[in-house]
C-alpha cells in the first residue's frame, strides 16, 4: 500500500472518493434531507480545497496498484480541553473503501497517523466516532484508543453524539 499526501491537484479525486465512502457508510442511517445538506457543505469543491490548503491540516490517500482504497485527514491545531495539552493530533477523517475493509488498511492508516503525531512531537492522537457505530468504537479500542469525552457532530440539523477517543503517542 502506498500512502501519499494529497495536493491541491488531487482535490477532485479526493472529493469524489471522500463523498462516495461517506455516503456508503452513513447515508442509509440518516435523514435524507439532513444528510444531503451535510454532503453539500462538507464536499463542496471550494470547501475541500480550503481544507487541503490549510496550513495545519494534511490529507493522505492510500492506494493499492494505483487505485485509491482509503484516506485520512490529520489536524495539528485542534486540541480538546479534556486532554489539557496543546500537543495533540486530531484524526478528523479516516475512511476505507468498503471492498477493502477487513484487510487491516484502517490499522495501517492509524499507525501512519501515530507516526505523524510522533514526528510532530504530540502527546496524544485523538478522534471522534459516532456513538451509534459500535463496530467502529470497538475497532478503535482494539487499536489502543480509549474514550475520554463526547461531542456533537452535526449532520444538517441532526446533532449526533460522538465519543472522543485518545491514544498516547509514544
Amino acid at each position: 500500500m502506498r500512502i501519499s499526501r494529497v495536493q491541491i491537484t488531487d482535490a477532485a479525486l479526493l472529493r469524489d472518493f471522500a463523498e462516495r465512502t461517506f455516503r456508503e457508510a452513513y447515508e442509509h442511517l440518516n435523514n435524507p434531507e439532513d444528510f444531503q445538506a451535510y454532503c453539500e457543505k462538507a464536499f463542496d469543491p471550494a470547501q475541500l480545497a480550503s481544507e487541503i490548503q490549510h496550513a495545519h491540516s494534511t490529507f493522505w490517500l492510500a492506494s493499492l496498484d494505483g487505485q485509491p482504497v482509503a484516506y485520512l485527514k490529520l489536524n495539528f491545531d485542534r486540541h480538546p480541553p479534556e486532554l489539557d495539552s496543546q500537543r495533540t493530533v486530531h484524526v478528523e477523517r479516516i475512511y476505507v473503501d468498503a471492498p477493502f475493509q477487513g484487510r487491516k488498511i484502517g490499522e495501517q492508516l492509524l499507525d501512519f497517523a501515530h507516526e505523524k503525531a510522533r514526528e510532530a512531537g504530540a502527546e496524544w492522537l485523538w478522534l471522534s466516532v459516532w456513538q451509534a457505530n459500535p463496530p467502529a468504537v470497538r475497532f478503535y479500542e482494539r487499536c489502543g484508543y480509549e474514550i475520554f469525552g463526547e461531542e456533537t457532530f452535526w449532520v444538517g440539523e441532526d446533532g449526533q453524539l460522538d465519543w472522543l477517543m485518545k491514544k498516547r503517542v509514544e
